[in-house]
């Protein structure tokens, strides 16, 4: 895959990324423009139960795609507005992503005990309610720290869970993928019409990293 540059202006939609204050936590978010708004609007999974919409700022790096049209960018937009109308509720965090369908018809989160999204499969999963994979899930693969990454997380979220849901986080842990929030932000930054293979989405999260750093 040839390498384009990532980081750049987004006007319609596209998405971000921020380097949290942790070294090696990056968040993900979807930012698009709202027709109510003269601003642009992150949306995102902050945490569990807590999906957020804030205006865009600046310590956020934005990621457009050029490979969509100005009507697509607009109706991706809509969605992320309507996603938000549906779902002020919050959507629980979750480890686990398997490419099912997380939204209904009415793009309602299909809550369930077991069921959640971290800030990058909320992303996958917006997309998969618009019709589109943006990685290959069949190509990816368990790396050496995502148990510590995801013992982390479980140790922060226990305190907040059901029985029925810790025991299902629980079970997770060294078990299920982990999808990198630069990887899932680099991977639609370059998706054309096929998903995005695991190898490549390793490499433009990467470079992805590497934008950011030199900002």
């Amino acid at each position: 895959m040839p390498e384009v540059k990532l980081i750049g202006e987004v006007g319609l939609f596209g998405a971000a990324i921020l380097q949290t204050h942790i070294p090696e936590q990056r968040h993900a978010a979807l930012v698009f423009k709202d027709r109510s708004k003269k601003h642009l609007s992150l949306l995102h999974l902050a945490w569990h139960y807590t999906l957020k919409c804030d205006p865009f700022n600046a310590p956020y790096r934005s990621v457009p795609n050029v490979h969509f049209d100005e009507e697509e960018l607009e109706f991706f937009a809509e969605h992320a507005s309507r996603l938000y109308d549906e779902n002020t509720a919050g959507i629980p965090y979750g480890m686990e992503y398997t490419g099912a369908s997380v939204f209904n018809g009415d793009l309602k989160f299909i809550d369930s005990p077991g069921a959640g999204l971290t800030c990058a499969t909320f992303i996958l999963g917006f997309f998969d309610s618009l019709g589109f994979d943006i990685i290959d899930l069949s190509t990816w693969q368990n790396r050496d720290d995502d148990t510590q990454w995801q013992s982390g997380i479980f140790a922060s979220l226990e305190p907040r869970l059901s029985p029925e849901r810790k025991e299902s986080q629980k079970n997770l842990i060294g078990a299920a993928y982990r999808f990198r929030p630069e990887e899932v932000v680099g991977s639609f930054g370059v998706f054309k019409s096929v998903p995005i293979k695991f190898s490549e989405a390793v490499d433009v999260g990467q470079q992805l990293l590497d934008e950011m750093r030199k900002k």
